[in-house]
């Protein structure tokens, strides 16, 4: 045979898996009509093989005589056959525009589906460009800011003093100036006990 079997395998099983969905519309009602009358006009075309196969053979091996009358009714079977599946392609060629609108509309949205699920990638993976990037940042700040920490907490104690040490601090001037107090009473009352008293 001039064709080869992949193209209709391939459609057979596509077929098969598109009607075990089970979702009916009007592509699946085609394809199971098409699958009917496909089977039938293969069959024939089957039988058809069988015989001119066994004619030829029975020509060139056997050096058979063949009736004439058996070649003519092959060949009047051929040309219904043919007239047959020239109707068949002629009313599948029909449905075209209405699949084809249909079509449109499906791959339309299959379209804008792609569309979107790319740039759902493309967005996460720019989320991810930017947290890498201020990811390395941050590690780069890193080291400084614990040095300026670190130099910030050497510094400190030389500007603040603790608030215990105010504290004490506070007190020891109140009792310095205390003590100063009495001792300058002790000393006005040892210079008044030098002065002689009037007669």
């Amino acid at each position: 045979m001039p064709f080869g079997r992949r193209p209709t395998f391939h459609r057979h099983i596509c077929t098969k898996v598109l009607l075990a969905e089970g979702r009916e519309s009007p592509f699946t009602e085609h394809c199971r009509n098409f699958e009917k009358s496909y089977r039938s006009l293969q069959t024939e075309i089957q039988r058809l093989k069988d015989e001119v196969q066994e004619m030829h053979r029975d020509l060139t091996k056997h050096h058979s005589l063949i009736n004439t009358d058996t070649m003519n009714e092959i060949l009047e079977r051929c040309l219904l056959i043919d007239e047959q599946i020239a109707s068949q392609y002629s009313a599948v060629q029909t449905q075209r525009t209405v699949f084809e609108e249909k079509w449109d509309v499906t791959f339309q949205r299959v379209t804008n589906e792609q569309e979107i699920y790319e740039a759902q990638l493309h967005d996460l993976l720019q989320l991810k460009q930017e947290n890498s990037y201020l990811t390395t940042i941050a590690r780069q700040i890193g080291p400084y800011i614990l040095s300026i920490a670190k130099v910030k907490e050497r510094l400190e104690p030389r500007f603040q003093k603790p608030e215990n040490d105010c504290i004490d601090t506070t007190v020891k001037i109140h009792e310095d100036q205390i003590s100063c107090k009495k001792k300058s009473c002790s000393d006005r009352d040892s210079d008044s006990s030098l002065i002689l008293p009037p007669d």
